[in-house]
C-alpha cells in the first residue's frame, strides 16, 4: 500500500536525520503552520535562531530549500491525518 510505503519514508527520513530536540520541536511547530516569528515568540528564542534550525532540517532531511519543506510538511501531514482517520483491524 502506498501509505505505508510513504509513511515509512516520511519516518525513516526523519528519524534518520539526527535531528535535535529543539530541531524536532520547530519542526513539529512548522506542521502545525506556525510561523517563523511565531515560533520564535513562543520558544523565546531569536527569530535568525528558528532559521537557522530549519536550515539544518532541511539540511538534515535531505531536502533542497524551502519548497521542499513545505512540501515534506504538507506530506507529512496528510500522512497524520489518514493515519488519524484508517480503522485498524
Amino acid at each position: 500500500m502506498l501509505l505505508n510505503k510513504n509513511s515509512y519514508v516520511l519516518h525513516s527520513r526523519i528519524s534518520h536525520a539526527k535531528l535535535t530536540f529543539k530541531e524536532l520541536e520547530v519542526l513539529s511547530l512548522c506542521k502545525k503552520g506556525l510561523s517563523c516569528q511565531e515560533i520564535s515568540d513562543l520558544l523565546f528564542i531569536s527569530l535568525e535562531t528558528v532559521k537557522t534550525h530549519r536550515k539544518r532540517i532541511i539540511k538534515k532531511l535531505g531536502l533542497r530549500g524551502k519548497q521542499e519543506f513545505r512540501q515534506f510538511i504538507i506530506e507529512s501531514l496528510k500522512e497524520d491525518l489518514i493515519r488519524e482517520f484508517s480503522i485498524s483491524p
